[in-house]
């Protein structure tokens, strides 16, 4: 992944419910190019992440597991640094290129 691909942006970690998320401040389409889905991985203050972006209309946010919180010491309402990149997509062992 080259370096523009990756984006760094500060946000405040969110929590509706129990639902923890951080909101995306830009459009993975126009970042990334159109795809079904955005895996992404990269940092929270220099914690390790992994997911899929998800949507709400136009805006999307990555979903922060109850495990990976309570494993980074990242409470909602923090502010934190942000830095992902689109990841290659998970692939089973029996696929080969």
């Amino acid at each position: 992944m080259s370096e523009p691909d990756n984006k760094v942006f500060n946000a405040t970690v969110q929590k509706e419910g129990s639902f923890t998320f951080v909101a995306i401040p830009f459009s993975p389409r126009e970042a990334w190019g159109a795809q079904p889905r955005y895996p992404v991985s990269g940092t929270i203050n220099d914690i390790a992440v992994r997911g899929t972006l998800g949507a709400l209309g136009k805006d999307y946010f990555l979903r922060l597991a109850a495990a990976w919180l309570r494993d980074s010491g990242i409470k909602p309402g923090e502010k934190v640094i942000v830095k992902l990149s689109l990841a290659e997509p998970r692939l089973n062992s029996s696929n080969q290129e």
